[in-house]
């Protein structure tokens, strides 16, 4: 009986930690019945899934590279989520920053000092995010527009114009393919593990991590924009200024979002290349879903999404098993998390146990 009461005390307690990771474990089985169907040698093709990720520093190091700019999306989307809104606009404001970045340092200023140029890049990046990020939230408290198909539209604007700026502002005509002038050394964060692309950027997002969970739930402003997201009326009616702080988390969202363009293009390229989105931001938008808008959890479901990733990545390289199998995984661990009711009734039949416990005594 002691035992079974533990047992609901803690499930009750991590309940979403709970579902969430079994929402991942069930995605991640059914990445394997799908390898195991549609491969002529599947036992091969797990194998290399779910181990070749790790095989060598260099396969590590890319899970690492591509945790950086997805980790910033997805502490942004984590701030837009705070006050209850779905603000999508991170894609394109981490893709512009990025072209904005790589153009102020190849054209507006290549002759800037090391170790303050790569801060005032970083800095005009969360500019630029922030300033294009807070756009969806005004005209959503202004003119009452959806936010979700506004700032969708608004990726395509941004993304068009960050291959606006390296087609006709920036672009190298020394070289064969589309690229911008090489970013000076002075400008790029300093590489941690020889051998990959692992910059000083992976330090900078563990501290904005930290940040953003010390600004959400140890201030008193990240109180009042989380309560805004838990109950806007309530909110109100309360003193809090909704429209104020909604359009403050949009601004900080976006300015994460940029940062992550502008320290991914600074630590993993010598130049600007991109001519289409990179999915940065829907990642980002992804992971905050999995770790349910708590930036605590986003290393974790960003490392999570890289080792997936680069697993696919792998095994659509090395054998039969098509690269978009990924998606499906994707999809399912997304929609599994999000579902309200999934083990809900689970919850439902702890918590009824627990209260009927405490009714007979059994609960001190």
């Amino acid at each position: 009986m002691g035992n079974q009461l533990k047992f609901n005390r803690f499930f009750v307690k991590y309940f979403e930690a709970i579902r969430t990771l079994v929402a991942v474990l069930i995605g991640f089985a059914i990445s394997l019945i799908f390898i195991y169907f549609i491969s002529d040698d599947p036992l091969k093709a797990i194998s290399i899934y779910m181990f070749k990720p790790f095989d060598g520093i260099r396969r590590i190091g890319s899970m690492i590279e591509y945790m950086i700019p997805i980790m910033f999306c997805g502490l942004g989307m984590c701030m837009m989520m705070s006050v209850g809104q779905f603000n999508l606009i991170g894609d394109g404001v981490n893709f512009l920053a990025a072209a904005a970045v790589a153009y102020i340092s190849t054209c507006l200023i290549p002759n800037c000092p090391p170790i303050l140029f790569p801060i005032i890049l970083i800095i005009a990046g969360a500019v630029i995010g922030g300033g294009f990020g807070v756009i969806p939230a005004y005209l959503q408290t202004k003119f009452k527009t959806n936010i979700v198909v506004v700032s969708l539209m608004a990726n395509y604007i941004l993304i068009l114009g960050g291959v606006f700026m390296l087609l006709y502002w920036m672009r190298d005509p020394s070289k064969t393919y589309v690229g911008s002038y090489e970013i000076p050394d002075a400008a790029r964060l300093t590489n941690l593990i020889p051998g990959t692309k692992v910059s000083t950027g992976i330090i900078l997002a563990f501290l904005a991590t930290a940040a953003v969970y010390w600004f959400l739930f140890r201030t008193k402003p990240g109180y009042q924009m989380r309560m805004i997201g838990k109950n806007a009326a309530f909110a109100k009616y309360s003193g809090i200024n909704v429209v104020k702080f909604a359009i403050l988390a949009q601004m900080i969202g976006g300015a994460l979002a940029g940062m992550g363009g502008a320290i991914d293009i600074l630590g993993k390229y010598d130049r600007f290349i991109w001519l289409a989105s990179n999915g940065y931001g829907f990642d980002g938008m992804m992971i905050a879903v999995i770790a349910k808008g708590n930036p605590a959890y986003i290393p974790v479901a960003a490392l999570f999404l890289a080792y997936i990733r680069i697993g696919a990545d792998i095994v659509g390289q090395t054998t039969d098993v098509p690269l978009d199998f990924v998606l499906v995984v994707q999809s399912i661990i997304v929609m599994l998390v999000a579902a309200v009711s999934f083990m809900s009734g689970m919850r439902q039949k702890s918590v009824v146990k627990l209260a009927n416990a405490e009714k007979a005594g059994a609960v001190k």
